[in-house]
This record gives structure tokens, sequence and C-alpha cells, in this order.
């Protein structure tokens, strides 16, 4: 009996140091818990848009969706990428986890940010966030020039458009050597499949536009 009391007691003293503990962790750090999940979400909304953009431009997508309907929804996933983005370095500014000044997170290669990821004995953290702002604003660009743009100047939307494939490459090498959940196991593996589609859906795309563009024999 008294075994069983003991063990009891020792449960529940686990359970409750544990909660005690997660409480704590989370009333310390949420912002940084809301800078991952806007990063999560921003990167799964680009993969979507990358896709859908694609696939109205090859025009493969229509067989499953109207097009009407899918440019609503292409259009929808920008404006949901660019405000995860602003979610996710808005709250930059209020984590103490890893601190970043308003400058830092506007101005490219002004943040000495480092954690501890190299490539051949190159420190990656500092370029990876500079990446990171560069991406936002290529998002920026893209977003507000089809908003604007796309029935009065669409001969420059669709060269703006094109920065999209620039702003991919850089958010998945940002996510790739900044993101904490990254730097290895199942979500890496998964990130790194996920790009290589992109990257082939990518390198179609322009396949086509070349082929479009070649003169008949």
């Amino acid at each position: 009996m008294t075994t069983l009391l003991l063990t009891a007691t020792l449960h529940n003293y686990v359970a409750s140091s544990t909660a005690h503990i997660v409480t704590q962790r989370v009333s310390t750090s949420w912002p940084w818990y809301i800078i991952r999940a806007a990063g999560f979400i921003a990167a799964g909304l680009l993969v979507l848009l990358m896709l859908s953009g694609i696939g109205q431009a090859t025009g493969i997508i229509y067989r499953f969706i109207e097009p009407i309907k899918l440019w609503a929804i292409h259009k929808a996933l920008g404006i949901a990428l660019a405000a995860s983005i602003a979610v996710h370095v808005g709250f930059l500014l209020i984590d103490h986890f890893v601190p970043f000044s308003l400058v830092q997170i506007l101005v490219p290669f002004d943040s000495h940010y480092n954690n501890g990821v190299k490539l051949w004995g190159l420190s990656l953290g500092g370029l990876a966030v500079s990446l990171g702002i560069l991406a936002m604003y290529g998002v920026i660009i893209i977003v507000l020039s089809s908003l604007n743009w796309i029935d009065t100047k669409k001969k420059t939307w669709r060269t703006l458009h094109y920065i999209s494939y620039a702003v991919a490459f850089f958010i998945f090498l940002h996510a790739l050597y900044v993101g904490s959940d990254l730097k290895y196991g199942t979500f890496r593996e998964a990130w790194i499949a996920l790009g290589l589609i992109v990257a082939v859906a990518i390198l179609l795309r322009l396949w086509r536009v070349g082929t479009k563009k070649r003169p008949e024999s």
C-alpha cells in the first residue's frame, strides 16, 4: 500500500513539474512559437502558390479547377503568404530568444545572426537571414503588382512575376539554414523533398517557355 502511495505521489509530482515547466516555457517564449508557426505556414503557402501558379501557366491544373476559381485561390494564397511573412518578421521585434532590431529585419546583410550552421567552414546563419529579407521584398513586389497592375500593366506584371522563382529559392535556403526545426530529421527531409518538387516544376515551366519561343523549323 505504501509503495502504491509513493508511486502515485511521484507520478503526480512529475506531472505537476512537467506542466509547470511547459507553462513557464510557453509564457516566456510564446513569440518564438508564433514566429516558428508563421514560418511553417509561409513555407506551406509558398509551395502551394508556386505549384498553383505554374499549373496556371502550363494549363495543367485547369483539368481540375476552373480558371476563375483557380485565380481567386492563387490570389488568396499570395495575400495569405504576405500576411504570414508579416507575422513571422513582426514578432521577431518582440522576441527575446533571438533578438532582432528593426534595421536588422529590414536591411539585408546587417544582421550578424549565427546559429552555428556552416557550409565548407562558412557561417550561413547571417546569409540565410538576408536571403529571407530579400524574399520578403520580392513577395511584396509580386503581391502589390498582382493587385494593381494585372489589368493595366500586364506585361510589367508578368515580368515581375518571374521574381517568384528567386523568392522560392531564397525562402528555401532561408528555412533550411535558419529554421530551428529543419536542422535535421523528418522536417528537413520533407522540406528538401518539397524544394525538389517545386524546382522540377519551375524547370518544366521554363522549358515550356523556351519551347514556345523556339522558331519552328
